[in-house]
């Protein structure tokens, strides 16, 4: 894992028919909207406050189409950045494809270890060693309370290269940047018991000299979940030790995703995937909405997948990186309550579902 993110390209020659059509598409977009008298088009002043949270951010509105997503509004959104547990849509995604392979069931039991216990959040890291749990109760803890040693369980199960494999197969386009994959448990560790010299010595070292520190130094530690957090009191070395993706990335491994859960033996991912509804209340409007966050001193990402009423899935994603100070993100989320609320409004191609009025 180097110690910057790579920056991907953002801007491609566009041939003259398609620039025509992304004119007729603008400036559809600029008609008014139906009698039902929505606002205006508000994206500029949404982009404007949530940018202003952090010194690096990203969003991205979409909708799903198959196993793709169409886009509906973007900033940044092929910007990778640190996003903490939301990673965990990955090991979702590998779990559901070896589920479908045969290699592991829904109810197979995992027998719980100290070597594999991590942190808070979860409460399976206070659960003692010798516990066995079913492979989809550790699934539903690790996506509905991020709990952080249910994903290594499930990590461990898997085995950490398919894991780290699983990244390019659900779309990330440079899954490099996330080698070698950590265990919570191993940033954890990291983050509360080494100096910065030890940091930027493991983010400037290669990959198997990565693995071969994380084998000899982290791994045999013992973390104590009721204990404190040592030396992690800020944002810390969130440029190379974390785990990254874009918006779009993001939105790749979530389409895929609710796309498996289409098929009978692959049902419980869209279950796993909607147990936690982000503070999205339930109504007439949305038949299930699901929430993956992601939290550490200075990063924050919340990942929303939202179906609607009459069947369109649509993905809202929005991430903050910032090393240095804290971001706030109770604004963060509250600012995106007019885009649900847009989203959920039953208007066509050209309405409130493809921007927000608030």
């Amino acid at each position: 894992m180097s110690s910057s993110r790579p920056v991907s390209s953002r801007m491609k020659t566009i041939p003259g028919y398609l620039s025509r059509f992304l004119l007729i598409v603008v400036v559809a977009s600029l008609i008014p909207l139906s009698p039902a008298g929505a606002a205006p088009n508000r994206w500029t002043s949404l982009d404007q406050t949530l940018s202003a949270l952090a010194p690096e951010s990203n969003l991205l509105v979409a909708e799903f189409a198959g196993s793709g997503c169409r886009i509906i509004h973007g900033r940044d959104e092929d910007q990778r950045l640190a996003i903490a547990s939301t990673f965990k849509l990955y090991v979702l995604g590998e779990l559901a494809r070896q589920v479908q392979q045969g290699t592991v069931s829904w109810t197979d039991q995992v027998v719980l270890e100290d070597g594999l216990r991590s942190m808070p959040s979860g409460d399976y890291a206070f659960a003692a060693s010798g516990t066995r749990v079913p492979v989809r109760s550790l699934a539903e803890a690790m996506i509905r309370k991020s709990d952080n040693t249910a994903t290594d369980h499930l990590i461990d199960l898997l085995g950490r290269d398919n894991v780290f494999r699983s990244l390019a197969a659900f779309g990330h386009g440079d899954p490099s940047i996330n080698a070698p994959l950590l265990l919570t448990r191993e940033l954890f560790g990291i983050k509360m018991t080494q100096s910065s010299a030890w940091m930027r010595r493991y983010m400037e070292a290669s990959d198997s000299e990565q693995l071969s520190m994380l084998e000899s130094e982290i791994d045999p530690l013992r973390l104590n979940p009721e204990g404190d957090w040592g030396r992690w009191n800020g944002p810390t070395a969130i440029n190379g030790i974390e785990w990254f993706a874009s918006a779009t990335e993001l939105c790749r491994v979530s389409a895929a995703l609710w796309s498996m859960g289409a098929q009978p033996d692959l049902a419980p991912v869209r279950e796993i995937l909607t147990r936690n509804r982000g503070g999205i209340g339930e109504g007439d409007t949305w038949k299930r909405t699901g929430y993956k966050g992601g939290f550490e001193a200075g990063v924050v990402n919340m990942t929303f997948v939202l179906e609607r009423a009459d069947g369109r899935v649509f993905f809202v994603s929005a991430g903050y990186n910032r090393s240095s100070g804290a971001i706030d993100g109770s604004s963060a989320r509250v600012a995106l309550d007019p885009v649900f609320t847009c989203l959920g409004v039953r208007s066509g191609i050209i309405g409130c579902a493809d921007r927000p009025d608030g």
